[in-house]
């Protein structure tokens, strides 16, 4: 087992697929989240059910892993295609420095997560849910220094009910 975070890339038949709607759904939470200390201005015209993309009949996402395969950050945006999240990851692996990170807090007392910005755009945001909010920064800090030192993979993967598994078809996008 490597001992270097890995970027997953997970491709969706449709936003009706259960696990895209499971991540636009914590992603819709992280982003209605209260910030906790400074906020951060997001864009009004992209609200979490936009998605940040047109209505495609496949989207996709890149998930960042633990050498344990623990997910560690998610992208906020779905990507239309597996190139566009690859062009992504690049630009955001070199931009890791700019990045702005704020922590928010969920529904209850006990539940904080964190969204990165770059340039006053949300990009990326943790994984889970935490239960202080000095855990979520910390989580988010050392999150971003393993994405830019994170392991790209070379192909995306299909999300099934079951398991991911490596695309087949060709000549999908995704």
């Amino acid at each position: 087992m490597s001992a270097v975070p890995s970027l997953v890339f997970l491709a969706f038949a449709s936003k009706n697929d259960q696990r895209f709607r499971g991540w636009a759904s914590f992603r819709e939470s992280i982003g209605s989240g209260k910030p906790v200390g400074e906020a951060l201005p997001v864009d009004s015209a992209r609200r979490p059910a936009d998605y940040g993309i047109v209505e495609l009949a496949s989207v996709g996402i890149w998930r960042l892993l633990a050498s344990n395969n623990r997910e560690l950050a998610r992208s906020w945006v779905a990507y239309p295609s597996f190139e566009a999240a690859r062009d992504d990851v690049t630009r955001l692996q070199s931009s890791v420095e700019r990045l702005v990170v704020s922590v928010v807090r969920g529904e209850t007392a006990s539940q904080y997560g964190w969204l990165a910005t770059l340039d006053g755009e949300p990009v990326i945001t943790s994984g889970r849910w935490f239960g202080a909010s000095s855990t979520s920064l910390h989580s988010a800090l050392t999150t971003l220094a393993d994405f830019a030192l994170a392991s790209v993979s070379p192909a995306p993967v299909r999300a099934t009910d079951r398991k991911a598994r490596a695309l087949s078809d060709a000549g999908s996008s995704w």
